[in-house]
């Protein structure tokens, strides 16, 4: 086990997730703030109608207003992931498919589902809580994962960034830098998509060094039996 270069891939990616993540939990808690300032302001307008003198009767009494209530489905939603957001997701997509973080109707058996969070809309003072808490699980789940992936390789090829813990690093220091650059946000998805495909490639790896090791102490006890 390479449990120094375990360290240091997990030591990158909190030092990029981790601000990432604040970026959120502060987009939050302004929605919340600005949400209460529309609401107080409406409130405002209310009670300044109801002060001021009754408006003439209009012409036609017998008209009615009808009130249509629109209601829609977070569940049945595009979601448009801000850039910050896609870049923690597809960095870390064996912890964001666990956590299923921000999304609008996460699975019961995740970490999202378990806490109750992304299932209210609009958010509300206490699903925020529950988001941090789900904020933190992954925080912890990303050092976790990245310290088991930089610890034991699955391939190690000549050159160290075909290695698909190395590239998905580097793919995700180079969109967090594009983040960092004003007007550049939105070209981040470009190496994040590259990541997802070294996701892609990760997985195949694993399967296949698994279904080996099986198949070798498989044969193992197959000749000791005889």
């Amino acid at each position: 086990m390479n449990w120094r270069r375990g360290l240091l891939l997990a030591g990158i990616h909190l030092t990029v997730a981790v601000p990432l993540i604040l970026m959120t939990e502060a987009r939050d808690a302004q929605f919340l703030r600005d949400r209460a300032e529309s609401t107080a302001e409406a409130q405002r307008e209310e009670a300044a109608k109801a002060l001021a003198p009754a408006s003439p009767a209009p012409a036609k009494e017998d008209a009615e207003q009808e009130s249509v209530a629109f209601t829609f489905d977070p569940c049945t939603m595009w979601v448009n992931y801000p850039p910050q957001d896609y870049v923690v997701q597809f960095a870390n997509l064996p912890a964001f498919v666990l956590t299923q973080w921000r999304v609008p109707c996460p699975s019961r058996w995740s970490l999202s589902g378990m806490l109750g969070a992304g299932s209210t809309w609009p958010q509300t003072p206490l699903s925020l809580v529950w988001q941090k808490q789900v904020d933190l699980g992954l925080a912890q789940l990303i050092a976790i994962q990245w310290f088991f992936i930089g610890g034991f390789p699955l391939a190690c090829p000549k050159q160290w960034w075909w290695e698909p813990g190395a590239f998905i690093t580097l793919c995700t220091v180079t969109a967090f830098v594009l983040l960092l650059i004003p007007g550049t946000g939105a070209l981040s998805r470009l190496p994040m998509l590259l990541a997802a495909l070294a996701w892609l490639y990760w997985l195949v790896l694993l399967l296949w060094k698994g279904l080996r090791l099986a198949w070798r102490l498989a044969t193992r006890r197959m000749v000791h039996a005889d």
